[in-house]
């Protein structure tokens, strides 16, 4: 399960929509009724989730206008144990409406009248319209009275006579809250409120706009649902229970807390993380509940030994080795990128002098007003075919931009860095759009972000430029199925900063040899703040490790298809959490684990628990830490407090060292 603060961050949110919406605090049941009262069949809508729906045990959805609602949820790393799956509703406060139809003004509604459920157009006059009101496209609306249902509408202005608007509302179509107490559906006459034109109402629960009223007749036949005012909610699970990992329809239905499909409704797997937060139970009463019940998750002591086919990492690296030989590897210093070709007996030098000439002329100038002297690059990528070829990543800033966020952009060079050049951007792409490199023993591969994507609801796009000639020439490619083992790789990495909201990027999965690729719903991309690793083995097929997920390690026996999480034994002492491992993880030739950070810890192939690598050097870089790299028969890392910039010094550690 998530932590208490994590799951506070999201209540937050949810009281501060409910604070907009007016919503009354209000408990559906008496207090001590309970829970699952058997009631008349309700109109439950049975929706399915895909694999991409479910990313968390906990969210937050809007209930349908005839109370029915619908979440998918993925089961936390919980111990096994019978939890509660919940439907809680927020708080917030009611209305004060302004004066109501000031002569002059008017509101009329288009049918009256009608049965549960019928779409209505309202059509008002504002007499004191002005340009500035216009601009508000959105207001407040009642049924019945402001501190019953509240909701959103949207506002559309006519052009042609000042004042004028329509909106729609949505008559409800099933029973509501009106202040502590559930109103059964029946016909009626009820107040339809407009309650602030066009001010937003203020922190109060007052408001300086003009408030309109008129009234719709409620035809229908009346309702059974809700009429002793019981507990009248249900709430179901598909499936009612399963491992960490496993993706949970969750179907129900509740009296409305909210007009127009504006109520909001928090649905979680409640487990211990409830415990420390303070008026929870208060603040986000609760509607109806199930029971969910957590199997035990397969455990890494149960899986076969395996061993690395490929490994791709996340992120921009700042040691680049050849694809074709472990021996020559690169890494970004302080101003300069430094080359070995012995395997770190003797380096050589490579100047970064020529990047700024070359980013002159382009919108990302180099080094910007905010980017640290002396000039260090990001990440750097090798030629396996050209020695004299280097590719290197850095940020930047748009030109005439205001403050960061920073870009990734690329450069290459084909001569050790006495000149450089921008990396050619394809045509449906922007230079600040870069993704990272892709290297492999045939040549190098650029991948960029496309513009082109327009449907949010869709993966986003990427292209792909490759060079087979050192640099000298560009065509568009597909990504390369990696050398040995099942066809894997990773999209390219995003721009949304890990101080904000993460940077990752996505899984990518071929099965017809890279011709085409495609992300799996869930597991669907791995995060690039801190390393994380796409292994494909000889045995269990492709793994997925992520260090600060909630499933650090995930499993896929089909290719991609469908993936388990596996449980991984607590570390010893309180140096983690689940979600929060204290450095990289990566998968070692041998097949064991290895978490690198303040201190070491190695995970054998069968093993129960941890163990502490002894004499290991501790790697850390504050909230992040640097992640090792196996290069031939040791382990490297840029030391980030070995200087003023990221990079100055590469550290290393012997293999035949890592053992407890």
């Amino acid at each position: 399960m998530k932590t208490w603060k994590t799951q506070l961050a999201g209540a937050v949110l949810i009281a501060l929509m409910a604070l907009v919406l007016g919503l009354e605090a209000t408990h559906l049941s008496h207090p001590g009724a309970p829970v699952d009262t058997k009631i008349t069949p309700v109109p439950i809508a049975h929706h399915s989730c895909s694999q991409a729906d479910g990313i968390r045990d906990y969210t937050s959805v809007t209930q349908a206008p005839d109370g029915s609602l619908s979440a998918c949820l993925r089961v936390g790393s919980a111990a096994a144990g019978t939890y509660k799956l919940t439907a809680r509703k927020s708080t917030g406060k009611g209305f004060s409406p302004a004066g109501i139809n000031p002569p002059g003004n008017s509101i009329s509604l288009a049918p009256s009248s009608g049965p549960p459920g019928t779409v209505v157009t309202v059509r008002g006059y504002l007499k004191t319209t002005t340009a500035e009101s216009r601009t508000h496209d959105s207001a407040l609306i009642c049924w019945a009275a402001c501190d019953a249902l509240v909701g959103f509408v949207r506002i559309d202005w006519s052009t042609t006579q000042i004042g004028r608007f329509t909106a729609q509302l949505t008559v409800p179509a099933a029973p509501w809250f009106a202040g502590t107490r559930v109103v059964p559906l029946r016909p009626g006459q009820y107040s339809v409120i407009i309650p602030c034109l066009p001010a937003v109402e203020k922190p109060s629960g007052h408001c300086d706009g003009i408030g309109l009223e008129t009234h719709f007749d409620l035809t229908a036949t009346s309702s059974s649902l809700c009429r002793d005012e019981t507990t009248c909610a249900l709430l179901e699970a598909s499936p009612q229970s399963g491992p960490p990992g496993t993706l949970v329809a969750v179907n129900g239905w509740a009296p409305l807390i909210g007009l127009n499909g504006t109520g909001l409704v928090e649905v979680a797997i409640e487990g211990q993380q409830f415990a420390g937060m303070p008026r929870y139970a208060e603040e986000f009463p609760l509607m109806v509940s199930t029971l969910f019940r957590v199997t035990d998750a397969p455990t890494w002591a149960g899986l076969p030994a395996m061993h690395p086919l490929s490994i791709q990492r996340t992120g921009m690296d700042p040691i680049g080795v050849d694809p074709g030989n472990p021996r020559r590897f690169a890494y970004c210093g302080n101003g300069a990128i430094k080359v070995t070709t012995n395997a770190g007996s003797t380096w050589s030098t490579i100047s970064l002098a020529g990047v700024r000439a070359a980013s002159g002329p382009t919108n990302y100038p180099i080094p910007g007003s905010l980017t640290a002297n002396p000039l260090t690059c990001t990440s750097v990528a090798l030629d396996s075919r050209y020695p004299g070829t280097l590719y290197a990543v850095f940020s930047a800033v748009p030109r005439n931009s205001g403050p960061p966020p920073f870009y990734f952009v690329a450069y290459v060079t084909r001569n050790s860095g006495r000149t450089w050049q921008p990396v050619p951007v394809p045509a449906k792409s922007e230079m600040g759009r870069f993704g990272g490199f892709r290297g492999s023993p045939s040549g190098v591969q650029a991948l960029f972000w496309s513009q082109t994507t327009t449907d949010s609801s869709q993966p986003p796009q990427f292209l792909v430029e490759q060079t087979t000639d050192g640099g000298r020439s560009w065509q568009a490619a597909s990504l390369r199925c990696p050398v040995s083992g099942p066809c894997i790789g990773l999209g390219p990495q995003d721009n949304g900063r890990c101080m904000a909201v993460g940077e990752w990027q996505a899984i990518e999965i071929s099965t017809d040899g890279g011709r085409s690729w495609s992300s799996p719903g869930w597991p669907g991309r791995l995060s690039a703040c801190a390393t994380s690793e796409l292994v494909g083995t000889t045995s269990v097929g492709v793994i997925a490790l992520e260090p600060r997920s909630e499933y650090p390690l995930v499993l896929s026996s089909d290719g991609g298809s469908s993936w388990q999480a596996i449980g991984l034994p607590s570390l010893l002492g309180a140096d983690a959490e689940a979600g929060n491992l204290p450095g990289s993880l990566q998968l070692l030739p041998d097949g064991r684990l290895l978490v690198a950070g303040n201190r070491w810890y190695l995970l054998g192939p069968g093993a129960a628990a941890w163990c502490a690598v002894a004499g290991a050097p501790p790697i850390s870089d504050g909230e992040w830490s640097a992640s090792s790299r196996l290069i031939s028969d040791r382990l490297y890392w840029s030391d980030p407090t070995a200087g003023a910039a990221v990079g100055v010094t590469l550290r290393s550690f012997p293999i035949s060292a890592v053992h407890c």
